[in-house]
């Protein structure tokens, strides 16, 4: 899991206890938990607000944006833990509470997840077959091989409230397949680009 160097260092500002106290650490995880599952802020943030705003404005942001991460990444209790403690100076306490806290939230947070974007199906494997036609009735030569494709997603069930596999398949023949491949490659050239800016 790559995390940059800007958003450990606004991680470690959650490590100095004058600035964000035991309380106003354990509030911000609420809220951070309960926006991120889709459900409305639990505290207000402005009245955990003391004499440095900015600082808890920018804790708060990391934690967000750490703690989809994590989920993204499937990252376990322990992973994150050490995270925490050897990246961004945490102390054990806290990152345990940071742990236990995305522990409990965990399944939540990767339904809201899930659910990001028009619930389409997120590709999590790929199955494929190679097929050759000798001989056809239809064509006098062959054509090349034919690639019998299977994608298989992951998404949300609204009736069971919980994840299950779907397939997706198609045939494709070698030159289908290529464009395919070049389009995607394309894709991820683009999402990494704008992932630099960000």
């Amino acid at each position: 899991m790559k995390i940059n160097d800007k958003l450990k260092d606004s991680l470690a500002l959650g490590q100095n206890p004058i600035i964000i106290t035991e309380n106003t650490f354990k509030k911000l995880l609420e809220n951070c938990f309960s926006i991120l599952s889709g459900r409305d802020e639990i505290h207000s943030i402005t009245a955990l607000y003391n004499s440095k705003p900015d600082i808890v404005k920018e804790f708060y942001a990391a934690l967000l944006s750490v703690s989809v991460e994590f989920a993204r990444n499937n990252q376990s209790k322990e992973e994150i833990s050490q995270f925490l403690t050897s990246g961004c100076k945490f102390s054990t306490q806290r990152a345990d509470i940071y742990a236990d806290q995305f522990e409990k939230n965990r399944q939540a947070l990767e339904i809201s997840l899930l659910n990001i974007g028009s619930h389409l199906p997120h590709v999590t494997d790929v199955k494929w077959k190679i097929d050759y036609i000798v001989k056809s009735s239809m064509v006098d030569e062959s054509e090349g091989p034919l690639f019998r494709v299977s994608l298989i997603a992951e998404e949300f069930d609204e009736q069971t409230q919980q994840k299950k596999l779907k397939n997706v398949n198609f045939s494709c023949t070698s030159q289908e397949l290529q464009d395919l491949v070049y389009k995607l490659k394309d894709a991820v050239r683009h999402c990494t680009y704008i992932h630099k800016i960000f």
